[in-house]
């Protein structure tokens, strides 16, 4: 099919465009960049909003503080350190501390656990006594009370969201008999037999919905607790596990993908002036309108192809690690309006890359513009918004959220933001309606073609 004429050469620009972008080694060094910060942090924050880190998550070593008695009745603190999951953590010092009401805040020594974890140290007849132990830059404690014992053994435990999926349905336990040793002991969950301890005396078992009792058995004693853990909640933001994890990583990728649009197409037009193969771009049969839209087709892309990849990749780590996916048309907007912003600033950089004479020039002017709209603008709207509206709290309020609208990233933030689930309109959610800020991305993106179109006109043949 021939094309009209004030697009001829539209095909072959933005093929040559691509091209050229394609094997750069700016776009190499972005897709990387890209892919380590995308991918990267999806894992990461996949792992501590969805797996235990963070809020109310696993500690990275938990101390497990038992009493035990020596043979002549004095009082023995037994610590054992390890991971979560019952890695037994040698050769970290442990620090006693007595931590009696009547015998004051006194240290009884350190101890460095053994090559299966352990610290014992004889107390006296200290009754309460605190330990504490450093692994890298994290400090663990525990306490070790000295009552008279029901049952000829100890347990200690931590509940918490072993298998990384949003809930603290995982119950470790570590079970010590009284002379300081691991005890042989059974778990049963409801009465129903869940499993034995290790030689570290050490289980992790899982635990129902709601409420539940536990019972640790050893050598006929049986010692039985409740534990609880809740259902599914609409409450913390976290708890949407998945998608609120998208939520971090759109922030996170619309900064990138900007930086990523400007670099790849600060000089697209100004490389061809500064050596001098516009004149000659021109005096083919080509149409102006048809090279800058090949130029922005061809950078488009050149930037959309990796994004869009790195994009996929990110929420397919964060479905991976969290064991369960984003909702699948947030996701898709998520990808989508990427696109959306991509162009954006291809537009933007291609109207600044025609004024500018050298490539020197137009990468300044892709930064400046960079640096307004993610992070000047917020700065400038709450500057005027607050001299505007300072004795005006519902016309500061109506400002800054029409204010928004003024900046392409925040317009692509607020439809990212329309499209996630209910749970999450709390915290990524736009007071507007939905045509408005799909009316002003029409807006924006009308708005920068014809100018881009334009200025191309005016400026390229100078």
């Amino acid at each position: 099919m021939k094309l009209p004429g004030f697009l001829r050469g539209m095909p072959q620009v933005a093929w040559q465009e691509f091209l050229v972008n394609l094997k750069s080694v700016r776009l190499i060094i972005m897709g990387l960049l890209s892919a380590l910060l995308i991918v990267g942090g999806a894992y990461g924050f996949t792992t501590l909003f969805s797996s235990g880190g963070g809020f109310g998550g696993l500690p990275p070593v938990v101390a497990w503080g038992h009493q035990a008695y020596a043979s002549n009745g004095s009082h023995v603190a037994v610590v054992w350190v390890s991971d979560p999951y019952g890695a037994p953590v040698a050769g970290r010092s442990v620090e006693f501390t007595n931590r009696s009401p009547t015998g004051g805040e006194v240290a009884l020594g350190t101890v460095p656990t053994d090559a299966n974890g352990f610290a014992r140290l004889d107390v006296g007849n200290s009754d309460y006594v605190s330990a504490t132990v450093r692994a890298g830059t994290f400090t663990v404690g525990t306490g070790v009370v000295f009552y008279p014992p029901f049952v000829n053994f100890t347990t200690a435990s931590l509940q918490g969201d072993f298998k990384r999926h949003g809930r603290s349905d995982g119950l470790a336990l570590h079970v010590m008999d009284l002379r300081g040793n691991p005890a042989a002991a059974n778990v049963s969950v409801n009465g129903t037999l869940t499993g034995s301890v290790n030689g570290y005396g050490y289980l992790l078992v899982d635990l129902p919905v709601e409420q539940s009792n536990v019972t640790v058995e050893v050598a006929g004693e049986a010692e039985t607790f409740p534990t609880y853990v809740p259902g599914d909640s609409n409450g913390a933001p976290f708890t949407s596990g998945p998608d609120f994890v998208l939520v971090v990583i759109a922030s996170l990728s619309f900064l990138v993908i900007s930086i990523f649009a400007i670099v790849l197409s600060f000089d697209a037009v100004s490389k061809e002036r500064v050596q001098g193969t516009m004149d000659l771009l021109l005096s083919r049969p080509t149409s102006r309108t048809g090279i800058l839209l090949g130029k922005f087709l061809g950078a488009f892309g050149a930037v959309a192809l990796p994004v869009t990849l790195v994009n996929l990749a990110g929420v397919g780590v964060i479905t991976a690690v969290s064991g369960k996916g984003p909702t699948g048309s947030f996701a898709a907007a998520f990808v989508g309006v990427s696109l959306l912003l991509i162009a954006f600033y291809v537009l933007m950089q291609l109207i600044f890359s025609t004024f500018a004479k050298t490539s020197g020039t137009a990468v300044l002017f892709g930064v400046l513009v960079w640096l307004l709209f993610n992070i000047l603008y917020t700065i400038v709207v709450a500057v005027v918004a607050g001299a505007v509206f300072y004795y005006d709290a519902a016309g500061y309020f109506r400002f800054t959220q029409v204010a928004g609208l003024g900046n392409p990233t925040s317009i692509c933030s607020m439809l990212v933001s329309l499209a996630a689930p209910a749970s999450l309109q709390g915290i990524s959610g736009t007071s507007l309606e939905p045509a408005i800020p799909g009316a002003a991305a029409v807006v924006w993106f009308v708005g920068l073609l014809a100018l881009a179109l334009w200025t191309f006109h005016r400026k390229a043949g100078e």
